[in-house]
This record gives C-alpha cells, structure tokens and sequence, in this order.
C-alpha cells in the first residue's frame, strides 16, 4: 500500500490514473483506442501540481517564474522528540513552527549538498528542474515506488524515471520529481492540477527471463492458436477480429484512495 501525507491542506491527493488523456475528433483508429495503451495509461497514480508553474529560458538559462514557498499546515519543533522522550514525557516542550518547501527549483552550480554537482555536469543538466510533490510518502515492506512521466503523452517536459526505496527510507522531507524541460521552448507552464508525474508500486524480488524450449513454444503457439479460434471472429484463412473479445477478457488494476 502507498502511504501518503499531505505538507498542507491545499496539496492535492494522488489520483486514478484515466485510460485517455486526450479529447480526440471523430474518427476510428485513434491509439486510446488500444485495450493495452489504454491499460497502461490508467496504471497507477497521478501526482498533481500544487501550483501554477511557469518557467522561462534565457541566454541558455532556465528560471521560474514567481517562484512559491508553501507552508506546513502542522507544526514542527527540535522538541516532538527530546532525549529520547515523546512530547508528553518531554519536561519543557517548545512552540513549533511550520516547515517551508518551495514548489519548484533547479540544480546549484558547484553544489555540495545534497550531493556534489561539478561545473561540467551542471551545464547538462541545467535544464531539469525538482518539482515537490509536497507528499510525505513511504510503501510496506518489499514495495518501491516507481516514479515516471505519464504515459504516452507528448508535452514540453518530462518526468525521469526513478525507483525509490520508500520501504526502508524514511524522507523527512516530502518527494519531489525531477522534470526535464524541452530546450527547444522558451517557455513551459504547468497549470496548477496538471498530473506532473505517475507513481505505481512494484515488489523488490528477483527476476527471471528464460528462452522457451521448442517444446514449451509449441505448446504456447498452439494455445495462441486454439484461443483465435475459439474468440476470433472472421474467416479462419484471414486475420481474426478478436478486439471486443480482449477487451471483455482483459484483467486491469486498480487503483484508488482510502479517505
């Protein structure tokens, strides 16, 4: 299960991801027409963007526009944990404050922390940006959570892939995502509310992959065939129509939000 908690009020929740993401003209053919495309579309969870974001190239140099500072809508004080002692055991107990994350920012020149980025290797990544998520968020034990752009949709920037151990690594800090904006734009904006990213879990485990033997492909092909002819429809000496059949036969995931 994928445990989350919201840096404040305001931050949306994860959602549903939905089988299409694109209003099309009339027409027949269009690829969220596809039972398997559609199914990966509607894999996981979106991630949604807290606030408007607007960035702008110049001179080879990308900002954000009016960039934004969120605060915590709980308190935090050096005190929620003295010596070893909860807030109740605790003898004094100072006034907390909230936490403060900005929404969006870029790679430092010549950073340290949180960790080093030399000058050369700033100048090609210079056009990725860390977005917040500004959810705190961690799996049960042996589930990751794979971080990714959203699936077959083409826009001026694009989440990078990552895997990360929310099972074992306890953030204090809410996930951010790192998008890589177009250098062939100027200008980007993301709209508050626009997904920015997709989350799904998978299991850490070992994997395999083995070549069939041909007695294995025979009787894989053979099944193939024997389920065209009972589903497909057409004439067995042309290509079967087996579309509605798949669709009534696929198994999807699902994927939702306890309240």
């Amino acid at each position: 299960m994928l445990h989350f908690y919201r840096f404040a009020e305001d931050v949306p929740v994860p959602v549903p991801a939905r089988e299409t993401y694109h209003q099309r003209e009339p027409g027949k053919g269009w690829p969220e027409e596809c039972p398997p495309l559609r199914a990966a579309n509607a894999f996981g969870w979106d991630l949604l963007s807290t606030t408007d974001l607007v960035f702008r190239r110049k001179d080879d140099a990308w900002k954000i526009d009016a960039p934004r500072d969120l605060e915590s809508d709980w308190l935090y004080g050096a005190s929620t944990v003295t010596g070893g002692k909860t807030v109740d055991e605790a003898e004094t107990v100072e006034e907390g404050a909230p936490l403060v994350q900005r929404n969006a920012w870029f790679w430092d020149e010549d950073q340290e922390l949180p960790h080093r980025v030399s000058g050369d290797v700033y100048r090609k990544i210079s056009h990725q940006v860390k977005v917040s998520t500004y959810l705190f968020m961690f799996t049960d034990p042996n589930e990751l959570l794979y971080l990714c752009e959203i699936p077959n949709r083409k826009r001026p920037y694009r989440a990078v892939n990552v895997l990360l151990d929310t099972d074992w690594y306890p953030a204090s800090y809410p996930w951010h995502c790192v998008l890589e904006l177009d250098d062939r734009c100027d200008e980007v904006k993301i709209p508050k509310g626009e997904p920015i990213c997709r989350l799904f879990l998978v299991r850490r485990d070992s994997y395999f992959a083995q070549e069939m033997s041909t007695p294995e492909f025979e009787r894989y092909f053979q099944r193939g065939q024997d389920w065209l002819q009972r589903y497909g429809r057409g004439d067995s000496a042309e290509m079967k129509d087996i579309t509605r059949t798949y669709v009534k036969q696929q198994r999807l995931s699902s994927f939702s939000v306890i309240v």
